[in-house]
């Protein structure tokens, strides 16, 4: 039963104070690709899965494959002892860096000092500094005095002659690195750059290192975690997570020392100087940090045992979605028992209106390992309350008055949330699922499970059970109460063009407008043929191939669009469950009928929303009280069930009735 949460909570039954709703949820982080939760849970179910196998599964039509073996735009990564550049800190003004085990050779441009290294070499255990003087013009110090002559802010400091480099950010500056061991940082590996920053005030601190090298100093997985399985599925996840990206900015030629600078775009060079951040906006990097912890060689090991390893998808639109064969891979804490797509861990969807793309190896896939109890996921489950404060400041509205969760997060659908409340003295709602939840509400995922205990029904709109599952069509709908309508319509050719990928349908995706159109016209005209024509809405494009559909779905007055002054169809925006009955009733031509009883209907669509119910095509949302969900998104599974229905009962009146 879907129960309406009120603002208020009843007195008396351990309310709280403040107005505000209960969220539960499961998991850590944007879900998309490997939960490490769930990697684990793998690993210690089978110790002799291998771990790019473990990783592979989180990616889809994924395949493990040697870098060596691909190929590549260039050889950088096998031929260069440090191509990958790594942006330790920007806007930084004052760098204070001590030697480890031996001298260090410095190298400031610009001094007049003639080639590196410099006469000034620091020797181990002292504290030296680059500082900025001034714009465009820094220099080293030792014990507050300038060593040699300033240069440009275009240096480096390297170690051929000692183990490494210690950094250190000065007391009241934001951190440098991403150790956060007694402010100090150390490389062992690699060569530190130093750029200058030409949009802020400072330079650039950035790392240049080998693919390998960079791995052993990646902090993502916990110390105490010795299962080799997991650490070699996040190793083989880290390199190509890295590898996608060194080719992704490494668009241009490099110089002719080819250690100078990175072949990056000038953007980039202003932004960071780098391929990677060492930070959470790509992989927490904390260098030697990580490679003397004590419990630390189960992931060293774990990085040996993969080397050179990277999952590689060459599906559909491979080209795309890839760099030369090298997937982008991403991973987060724990995925709550179902992973997310790109889209809805990222993005944010508003009443059905989808933010961006699916990537094909993105997509969802069961976790079960993530929450078994056996493994100890701390973030299996969790509950954080959010006050109706926040969530109107957030909505930029008055108030919020309810929070009711329409979907829980499934392969085929995210937890979508409906929100109403009060702007400007009007009473308004909206629909909401992906990142937002984790991001604007400040909750650990974007799974939710619950809001002040209550869980919504099964889907809306299911065919009646019994009907036989199987193979089919498509792969992501087998065994599906929705898979028998979906089957029909495929093989009476209505959803040619509208699949989502090589046999897949999303049916869990918002129908869009332009999607609607093209399968209503050729359910209702079969013999219609694309002209390529115009269309009398603005904002159809067209050169579109559906964009004839929408002009015949209007002149068979099933559409009106979507606005009047000029004329538009909307053709990205979902199709809302109010919208959908306006839609089947002209389809259809059904006739009026009494109130179907729904207790959360009303205004434009009412009429239509009861002679659908009616004509047993509609059975609303949720029974007890009944319900019809009409703001609610409806997805490509139901639209395909709800088709069915209504040709069903075109060719037999007395169906369902």
């Amino acid at each position: 039963m879907l129960v309406l949460v009120g603002l208020l909570p009843a007195a008396g039954a351990g309310a709280h104070h403040t107005p505000g709703f209960d969220f539960e949820g499961a998991g850590w982080g944007h879900g998309v690709g490997m939960g490490q939760w769930g990697a684990l849970g793998q690993a210690l179910a089978d110790p002799a899965k291998p771990g790019e196998d473990i990783a592979a599964y989180y990616f889809p039509g994924s395949e493990p494959a040697s870098l060596s073996d691909l190929s590549l735009p260039n050889d950088l990564l096998h031929t260069l002892d440090n191509p990958l550049w790594i942006n330790l800190g920007s806007q930084v003004t004052l760098l204070e860096f001590t030697a480890v085990g031996g001298p260090l050779d410095l190298c400031l441009a610009d001094d007049g000092a003639g080639p590196c290294p410099k006469p000034q070499h620091p020797q181990a255990g002292e504290r030296w500094e680059f500082r900025r003087i001034a714009r465009g013009e820094c220099g080293f110090f030792h014990g507050g005095a300038l060593q040699g002559t300033a240069g440009s802010c275009r240096a480096s400091i390297s170690w051929p002659d000692a183990d490494g480099v210690r950094l250190r950010h000065g007391e009241s500056r934001s951190k440098l690195c991403a150790s956060r061991t007694n402010e100090i940082c150390e490389y062992r590996h690699g060569e530190l750059k130093i750029r200058d920053d030409p949009v802020e005030v400072g330079f650039h601190v950035v790392l240049a290192i080998g693919m390998e090298d960079y791995l052993r100093g990646v902090a993502e997985v916990l110390d105490h975690w010795e299962a080799p399985g997991v650490n070699e599925a996040q190793a083989v996840t880290s390199r190509s997570y890295a590898a996608y990206k060194f080719f992704l900015w490494e668009t241009g030629p490099r110089p002719a020392d080819p250690d100078e600078d990175p072949g990056i775009s000038a953007a980039r060079k202003d932004s960071c100087w780098c391929h990677l951040y060492d930070s959470w906006r790509d992989i927490n990097y904390i260098g030697w940090a990580k490679e003397t912890r004590s419990n630390g060689q189960p992931w060293l090991d774990g990085v040996e045992s993969t080397r050179d390893r990277v999952l590689t998808y060459f599906g559909a639109d491979w080209e795309k979605y890839t760099k030369a064969g090298i997937a982008q891979t991403f991973f987060s804490a724990s995925s709550g028992g179902i992973t997310r797509t790109n889209v809805y861990g990222f993005f944010t969807e508003w009443d059905g209106k989808m933010p961006g793309t699916e990537w094909p190896y993105l997509k969802p896939v069961a976790d079960p390992w993530d929450v078994d109890p056996a493994v100890g996921n701390p973030n299996a489950s969790w509950k954080e309350r959010v006050s109706a404060a926040s969530l109107a400041s957030w909505l930029g509205w008055d108030d919020v008055t309810e929070a009711v969760l329409v979907d829980r997060e499934s392969l085929s659908s995210p937890a979508r949330v409906l929100f109403r409340g009060v702007r400007g003295g009007q009473t308004v709602s909206v629909t909401v699922a992906g990142a937002a939840f984790r991001t604007a509400l400040g909750l650990k995922s974007s799974n939710i499970t619950a809001i002040d205990g209550v869980s919504p029904p099964p889907a809306d709109d299911p065919v009646e059970p019994g009907l036989p599952a199987g193979p089919g069509s498509f792969d992501d709908d087998d065994g599906s109460i929705f898979e028998a309508s979906i089957d029909r319509l495929a093989a009476a050719g209505v959803l040619d063009g509208t699949e989502c990928g090589a046999r897949l349908f999303c049916p869990g995706l918002p129908l869009q407008r332009s999607t609607m159109a093209v399968w209503m016209v050729r359910v209702l005209d079969p013999g219609f043929e694309p002209s390529g024509a115009g269309t009398r809405f603005e904002d159809v494009d067209a050169a579109e191939w559906w964009a004839s559909y929408v002009e015949r779905l209007a002149e068979l007055e099933v559409t009106r669009g979507c606005g009047d002054d000029p004329p538009r169809f909307c053709p990205d925006q979902a199709v809302s469950r109010a919208q959908m009955a306006s839609f089947l009733v002209r389809a259809f031509d059904l006739e009026p009928a009494a109130s179907a009883g729904f207790t959360d209907t009303g205004g434009t669509h009412q009429a239509n929303i009861d002679a659908l119910a009616a004509a047993g095509i509609t059975k609303g949302c949720a029974a007890d009280p009944p319900r019809y969900c009409p703001d609610q998104p409806v997805s490509r599974a139901q639209m395909a069930t709800l088709l069915v229905r209504a040709l069903d009962r075109l060719y037999d009146p007395v169906a369902g009735a």
